[in-house]
């Protein structure tokens, strides 16, 4: 058995206007989560035999932050193009795109529209 990631959650307090970012940013895809014991939409990113899914939460006691906790990195294909994007959405660039040491790959460290910071990368 591995140690993959297989669901993550990103805590929202605004359902809609988060679906919409993920849409717009990641073009992610949702499902309806009935049974789930928060109000919560189901995310999908990279609709592929490899693709992550997890959830917008709107939980009573967990808040979105981009000053604590353990930020997702999500893979891109061109991580100044999604920058650029958040940037015309008026939302926070924390870190802009930088190398990691002698290796090609490109990070930067966003927000959301809920105010978490969400990391991105691309190959």
């Amino acid at each position: 058995m591995g140690t993959e990631i297989n669901w993550f959650e990103i805590y929202v307090t605004d359902l809609e206007r988060a679906e919409s970012f993920y849409k717009k940013i990641f073009n992610a895809t949702f499902f309806d989560m009935k049974d789930y014991p928060y109000e919560a939409k189901g995310i999908t990113l990279n609709e592929t035999p490899e693709s992550m899914e997890g959830a917008l939460v709107k939980h009573p006691s967990r808040k979105p932050s981009h000053e604590q906790g353990t930020i997702l990195f999500f893979e891109v294909d061109d991580v100044d193009d999604i920058v650029a994007h958040v940037h015309q959405e008026h939302i926070p660039v924390w870190r802009e795109p930088f190398s990691i040491g002698h290796s090609p790959e490109r990070m930067a460290i966003v927000g959301d529209s809920e105010g978490n910071a969400i990391g991105i990368m691309s190959f």
